[in-house]
């Protein structure tokens, strides 16, 4: 091995073997502390200064060696298993939705989609998850506010194309847009970290004002549960992991009571929420836990009785288009059981529920706390959709005009997701890339006239 006197230059030959920017970095700022603490416990030894730091140098190895090494490490990762799953569930959907087109023609009925269309959007789809997974996702966590903020302003900016598309006083098609709030979210948390109960007040009514204008615009209960579980289960884990500084019990108590009092003087005091909005909310969970005591709708009714008459494999021979609304989208799972099988529908709802169980496992092992808060706000954005979509292709009623993701034929909701992908892979891209910056407090120094 090489001898070298200077660690200037032992950290230079060990950077050299090392592509990544990010990480020559990260690896030298490390190996010079381990460098320094080494030297440190020498000098305590009975050595001097130089002999110390040459025996300390000498101690961590051949620089080529290591670096090569730490390469390995410190390199950017891709999930490769994530993009095969996209990949997969994208094509189910294009095969899928070229036997409905098919279907629709022989029956005589409009479908009102396009195929091609439905193609090229998902080639636009994983452009844009390549754009977003080279970019830095820790711009996030340096302006949240003003992200939080634009992402507010895009509510009104949008929102008078829809106006056409109203559904009782909603646009539904808003929903897609109000995904981007949850990795948004994990921002403001990671931006009032370390800041007590205060912090926590602060993030909780961000994030309120997100519910609200999300609340006015897309009026969807179950949506609006959805975001505003998400956003408590990432407090939750802020305060499980004393990111706050404050004690675990009494952390947890003052979020859900926050979260309860809001919902309490909002719903029963200052009545934002309309006496039928409010009724339709509490049905969905009644119904949910006892399904049998309530009446079915026509959806669910048709639904539910063409699940029934599907085949384990195949298609059924008693089901025919027309009666169920929205195949292409609203209920394109529904689809695949009637025409494919029982089987190819737990196919794709197995692979999806694997798919979202790895996001989440994945961001909870993050040793950054931004990656972490965002993987979770981002994994929570596929969870929330697919666990409604899921629910209502079962015929449970908990209706809401979602898309099943990177299966549903759709416009903006599709890209959307492709973007929170995109944001996805960046974090776990950079899991061996990014340092945490540990919290400093601020010191003011006064200067004063000396009389």
């Amino acid at each position: 091995m090489e001898y070298y006197e200077k660690k200037e230059e032992y950290l230079e030959d060990l950077k050299n073997q090392i592509r990544n920017k990010k990480a020559k970095l990260l690896v030298a700022e490390e190996m010079e502390q381990h460098i320094e603490d080494q030297k440190e416990a020498f000098v305590l030894a009975g050595d001097d200064e130089n002999l110390a730091m040459n025996k300390a140098i000498k101690q961590m190895g051949n620089p080529v060696e290591v670096g090569i090494q730490l390469n390995k490490i410190h390199k950017p990762k891709l999930e490769i298993n994530l993009i095969l799953v996209v990949i997969t569930l994208c094509v189910f959907s294009i095969l899928t939705l070229i036997d409905l087109n098919g279907a629709a023609v022989r029956s005589g009925i409009s479908n009102g989609f396009d195929v091609k269309r439905h193609i090229l959007l998902i080639f636009i789809g994983f452009l844009l998850m390549m754009i977003i997974y080279f970019l830095d996702y820790s711009l996030i966590g340096k302006y949240p506010k003003l992200i939080w903020i634009l992402l507010l302003v895009g509510f009104f900016l949008y929102a008078p194309f829809g106006y056409e598309h109203m559904i009782n006083g909603s646009m539904p098609f808003l929903y897609a847009y109000g995904m981007l709030l949850y990795p948004a979210f994990g921002g403001i948390i990671y931006a009032y970290r370390k800041g007590g109960y205060l912090g926590i007040i602060k993030c909780f009514m961000l994030g309120m004002s997100g519910l609200i204008v999300m609340q006015h615009y897309v009026a969807q209960s179950s949506v609006y549960v959805g975001l505003i579980l998400c956003m408590l289960i990432m407090l939750t884990v802020a305060v499980c992991k004393n990111w706050f500084g404050t004690k675990k019990g009494k952390g947890l108590l003052f979020i859900w009571g926050l979260a309860i009092l809001y919902h309490l003087v909002m719903f029963l005091y200052l009545k934002y929420v309309s006496s039928y909005q409010w009724f339709r909310l509490l049905n969905k969970f009644q119904i949910l836990l006892q399904p049998e005591q309530y009446p079915k709708g026509y959806q669910m009714d048709v639904t539910r009785e063409a699940i029934l008459k599907a085949k384990w494999i195949g298609g059924s021979t008693e089901f025919t288009l027309g009666y169920i609304p929205s195949l292409n989208n609203d209920y394109i799972l529904t689809y695949i059981i009637c025409t494919f099988g029982i089987l190819a529908g737990i196919f794709i709802v197995v692979l999806f529920l694997v798919f979202i169980g790895h996001m989440f496992y994945s961001s909870l092992k993050q040793r950054n706390t931004l990656g972490m808060l965002i993987g979770i706000g981002c994994s929570s954005v596929f969870a929330v959709q697919g666990f409604i979509y899921i629910l209502s292709n079962l015929s449970i009623q908990f209706i809401a005009q979602v898309n099943l993701p990177f299966v549903s034929y759709g416009g903006t909701s599709l890209l959307i997701n492709f973007i929170v992908l995109g944001l996805l892979l960046s974090v776990f891209r950079n899991t061996c890339l990014l340092k945490e910056i540990p919290y400093k407090k601020k010191y003011f120094i006064k200067i004063e006239k000396v009389k």
